[in-house]
């Protein structure tokens, strides 16, 4: 009777051993997410926007950016960045940049920008003294009024310069350009800031 008791006294405190033996599982851990976007600053460290993604279309082009930069009053325009340069999106010349004035100036312009990209303005870049990106002294940018539509100029209006794709206002011969009215239209852009005055180069990514 006495081994009885024993052998149920070992068969309860078994289990109860096994159970306090039970392997412990550890919580599954999500994957760490890098919670920040990379910023392109200029040599000073002041940020200049975004990198929205690199553009790796060219394979002589190496690791340049598009960039998401900020507007003063909290709206972005897509820029493309360079160690050296700040271009937009769509080049300067064959009469993409209009003037109604014989030598580019004026704060009010009209733009041919073939493929809007998907945000509330669009942009151009204005290069000076340059064909585009190494050299360039200066680097306009204008912009559209925010979700902007396509227009054709009112009747009568005659546009006397462009900006051209050499860096320089390029004067139209007499009597100037007329824009014949067509479904593809302009943006009307308006002068902003000069980029290369208020960021120091070469850019790189932080």
């Amino acid at each position: 009777m006495r081994h009885q008791r024993l052998w149920f006294v070992a068969l309860s405190i078994v289990p109860s051993v096994l159970l306090a033996q039970k392997p412990v599982v550890q919580p599954v851990r999500p994957p760490v997410m890098h919670c920040c976007t990379p910023v392109v600053v200029d040599a000073k460290g002041k940020e200049l926007g975004d990198v929205i993604r690199y553009d790796d279309r060219f394979g002589s082009i190496q690791l340049n950016a598009f960039v998401s930069y900020r507007l003063a009053g909290g709206d972005t325009v897509p820029l493309s960045v360079g160690p050296e340069y700040i271009l937009g999106l769509q080049g300067t010349g064959g009469s993409t940049m209009l003037f109604t004035t014989p030598d580019c100036s004026g704060n009010t312009a009209y733009a041919m920008i073939y493929n809007p990209p998907l945000t509330k303005r669009y942009a151009m870049v204005l290069p000076v003294g340059s064909p585009g990106q190494f050299n360039a002294t200066q680097a306009w940018l204008w912009v559209t009024d925010p979700t902007p539509l396509r227009v054709n100029p009112p009747p009568g209006t005659v546009f006397h310069s462009q900006w051209g794709d050499t860096g320089s206002c390029s004067p139209y011969p007499a009597p100037g350009y007329t824009f014949a009215p067509s479904p593809l239209g302009l943006f009307v852009v308006h002068k902003v800031e000069d980029l290369y005055t208020k960021f120091t180069r070469p850019f790189y990514v932080q």
